[in-house]
């Protein structure tokens, strides 16, 4: 009950229905249908448990005590069986099927399963976090941390989030980055989006049926953050609504059925893989959602076309609940859709979304193009394949070593290939604390640049009036501005004193009838939430010191004053909240972070690349195509994708002062989808070319012009197509055996005639004719071949002849090709169907040219 009335309050639509910040912050937090009912599953499951429990005690039939509760002292195997199947809780916990290696040994599951056969749901969306540290609950399985408001720890009480934050993270006061760019905070936010997202409770109502927003009691699933006495913002109020995340079936109160008391886990939406799950979706029917199948080019749907704009995302449908028209007199535009529904947090954000879209479709025309033989799958799986590839490479290669510097870079060491037995599954302290590092990059201005990087007439955008606006994007100059701004403009400077922005801390998503959210705040109540322990114990597990006082912080944390408001807080070093202490480190050399979070961050990313087996430099690329994904900047792909981009730098994340300017777009490199061409596919989903069938249906109007008694001479019609001496006689023979069944049954106006007998003749003559133009191209070889070994020998003989030393003259410049064949200087032949190759001064270089005709058996 309580979860239909939260779901027909959230997506109800109405003439008087208005949605305000913070209830498209809930809707686009709110699982989705398959997210949904596995944690629907996990609550109905722990609800009917903690229902039994209430009865007993209230009966006072049995004497229980939190050590000693046995639900299978209460209800028989047969009872929990039949709990577990009415709330679903067991059907999310089939084993993956990973039969079709056809596909799988060559393209990514959509949902993230069968990447590690032996383990085929690591990495996969909808399953569990993995931790670097047991979690610990307050009743050490499920009760987060100060659930107890009275209890103590190491003889002091939990502070309250929302004091923490005002006291030590928030600030009014900006400081300008001197080398990086705010693009390094939006490529963040985009990567994040890709790799984790909590599953929030299905039910904002507690289970004695008030609601969330209307309470500051904490009763599952509310867990409120708690206003302190002179809050310099919130005076009206006791609390900020905060819900907590879903568990995974299994763990928690639903674990009793494992026969083992398993702490409470939480569930992770996407796929861990880099692998672009924000712009594809990580569920198979998510994705089909996001494709075009009115064509066969493997295309994204995209959305509204503007003038001098290219496509925009389109549009939620009414069943998704977004509906980003709060003011009709001031946008009717409703949200955009895209493969994560936080599309729509920020302007910023949505451009990344919108800059991609784009990218895979002008990848998918080009391959097309290149491959007009592929159908829309192949062209929609191989775009897909590059795009997953380009943002690893440009995450690792570009993002990375701005962000945790050259000592986590040697700690995350060089890439040795593919270990099935390292689990790339997100790391519950990295998506609930440490990632969150970039939360004090980000400014609190989006600036808005035209194409001289002057501001444009509506002016630069406040942060707190981005939430939920893609009308901006229609009407206020499209995407460019933003991303000029994005890679122009310095991020924020983290400084001691100088962590969250106030845009963050005290506008965020804020509205006039409600109480506007604290990211700071929300980020350690969900660190308590998720039971992460204390910054202290991840500090024994990275190598730093353990700490007993808080001096023993200054190596990490050196103001003074900031290790002073901790001990007024906190009381002692081991209660400082694992998110807290990270932020509040001075940053390494080079990097954005201190050495905790960057400890946690390269244990993630090595996980993430050597846990993953289509890391895209595990060989699932050939050489030449590897070479030219590691080409691949986001600046190229802003100026493909821009609307009018012209100009960009050659790394975006770098100021364009540290990097000699800007550059025309024209200059800087692009990925070459020539080297995708395809000679030799014949899927069983291949669409023959126009020509081809045009040939056989002529076949088969002259086969069914024969008379009934006319007999078909087999070889008379071979040498019309000029047949050439098999290279291969075992292959022929079985061409052969057909030839002669052919023979015995030519009758082609037979009624009983097997059509596919004629198809199997039309494929030999096909065969032959393939066989036809390979001999006469290898003739044309040795011709050549021939008449220079005879001008090189001429010339010879006139050097002996005239008394020379050739050991004197200048080189040949002869070759030798990948088959050990000695080319002759300025020889030019085929190495296969498609590529020309010629040996000049030494050196051979090759180029695709075009396919020979396809012949699909």
């Amino acid at each position: 009950m309580a979860i239909n009335q939260t779901i027909g309050r959230m997506f109800a639509t109405g003439r008087n229905t208005t949605r305000y910040h913070d209830d498209l912050f809930r809707i686009v937090r709110f699982p989705t249908g398959p997210a949904r009912e596995i944690a629907r599953a996990a609550e109905v499951y722990e609800r009917a448990l903690v229902i039994i429990r209430k009865h007993v005690e209230t009966g006072a039939s049995l004497a229980t005590n939190s050590t000693d509760f046995w639900y299978q002292d209460l209800l028989s195997p047969e009872y929990l069986d039949l709990l577990e199947q009415l709330s679903g809780c067991m059907a999310h916990r089939v084993t993956p099927n990973c039969s079709d290696l056809c596909f799988h040994s060559k393209y990514r599951a959509l949902d993230g399963t069968c990447n590690n056969y032996k383990h085929p749901a690591w990495g996969s969306s909808l399953t569990g976090f993995q931790r670097l540290l047991p979690p610990v609950y307050e009743n050490g399985f499920n009760s987060p941390i100060g659930w107890n408001r009275s209890a103590e720890y190491n003889g002091f009480k939990k502070p309250s989030a929302r004091l923490v934050s005002t006291s030590l993270i928030s600030t009014s006061t900006i400081t300008p980055d001197d080398r990086i760019t705010h693009m390094v905070m939006q490529w963040g936010q985009f990567l994040d989006h890709d790799l984790d997202h909590a599953i929030p409770s299905v039910t904002s109502e507690s289970w004695d049926g008030v609601d969330c927003k209307k309470t500051c009691e904490y009763a599952a699933p509310c867990y409120p953050i708690d206003i302190p006495p002179g809050d310099p913002r919130i005076q009206n109020r006791r609390c900020i609504d905060f819900v907590r995340s879903s568990a995974v079936c299994g763990s928690g109160m639903t674990s009793i059925f494992f026969g083992s008391v398993q702490p409470r886990e939480q569930i992770n939406q996407l796929t861990a893989f880099i692998d672009a799950s924000q712009v594809y979706g990580y569920t198979e029917t998510f994705a089909q959602e996001l494709r075009n199948l009115t064509t066969e080019q493997g295309l994204l749907r995209d959305g509204p076309h503007f003038p001098n704009q290219k496509p925009l995302l389109p549009f939620s449908a009414p069943t998704d609940g977004m509906d980003c028209r709060r003011d009709l007199d001031e946008s009717q535009i409703n949200c955009f859709t895209a493969g994560d529904i936080r599309v729509n947090e920020q302007l910023g954000l949505t451009a990344m979304h919108i800059v991609w879209m784009r990218e895979h479709n002008r990848l998918a025309e080009q391959l097309h193009r290149i491959n007009p033989h592929w159908d829309g799958d192949k062209l929609y799986y191989e775009s897909r394949k590059i795009i997953g590839a380009i943002m690893q490479h440009i995450t690792y290669e570009h993002w990375l070593p701005l962000v945790i510097g050259e000592r986590g870079m040697a700690q995350l060491g060089e890439y040795r290939g593919y270990d099935s037995n390292v689990n790339p599954t997100i790391f519950n302290e990295f998506a609930t604390a440490a990632f969150r590092f970039g939360h004090s990059l980000i400014n609190p201005m989006l600036h808005r640049l035209n194409d001289s990087y002057q501001p444009i007439a509506q002016g630069h955008l406040p942060l707190h009036k981005a939430f939920f606006a893609p009308w901006r994007l229609m009407y206020e100059g499209g995407v460019d501005p933003l991303l000029r701004g994005l890679y122009s403009v310095p991020a924020k400077l983290k400084k001691p004193t100088q962590n969250l922005n106030t845009d963050l801390t005290e506008r965020l998503f804020e509205v006039a009838h409600a109480v506007a959210l604290d990211l700071a705040a929300i980020n350690i109540q969900r660190s308590r939430d998720h039971a992460l322990p204390g910054y202290n114990d991840y500090r024994k597990l990275c190598g730093l010191k353990f700490a007993t006082e808080f001096d023993d912080l200054q190596a990490e944390i050196s103001d003074p004053a900031v290790r002073q408001k901790l001990k007024e807080l906190y009381g002692h070093p081991s209660n400082i909240d694992l998110w807290v202490g990270g932020i509040l480190e001075d940053q390494l050399p080079g990097a954005k972070m201190g050495p905790l979070f960057t400890c946690v961050l390269v244990r993630q990313f090595r996980a993430l690349r050597d846990g993953d087996r289509f890391w895209y430099e595990n060989d699932v690329f050939k050489p030449e195509q590897l070479a030219q994904i590691k080409r691949a900047t986001l600046g190229r792909i802003i100026c493909d994708n821009g609307d009018n981009i012209t100009t960009t730098t050659d790394n975006v994340f770098v100021l364009p002062a540290k990097q000699g300017g800007y550059k025309r777009c024209d200059e800087i490199p692009q990925v070459n989808l020539e080297h995708w061409v395809d000679c030799t596919d014949c899927s069983r989903h291949h669409k023959r070319s126009a020509p081809l069938v045009r040939q056989r249906r002529s076949l088969s109007r002259a086969k069914r012009a024969l008379p009934t008694n006319g007999k078909l001479d087999v070889s008379k019609q071979i040498d019309e197509l000029e047949r050439p001496q098999p290279e291969d006689e075992g292959h022929y023979a079985l061409n052969d055996n057909h030839l002669e069944q052919v023979d015995e049954d030519s009758s082609f106006v037979d009624d009983d005639m097997n059509e596919e007998r004629i198809e199997g003749l039309e494929a030999l003559i096909e065969s032959f004719q393939k066989s036809m133009k390979q001999m006469r191209r290898k003739i044309r070889r040795l011709e050549q071949q021939c008449s220079a070994a005879v001008q090189a020998a001429a010339a010879a003989g006139t050097n002996v002849g005239g008394g020379s030393n050739p050991a004197k003259g200048k080189p040949h410049g002869h070759c030798v090709d990948s088959k050990g064949i000695k080319r002759l200087n300025n020889e030019i032949w085929m190495r296969d169907d498609c590529t020309k190759c010629e040996c000049e001064h030494h050196q051979i270089s090759c180029e695709t040219e075009k396919c020979a005709e396809l012949i699909c058996e």
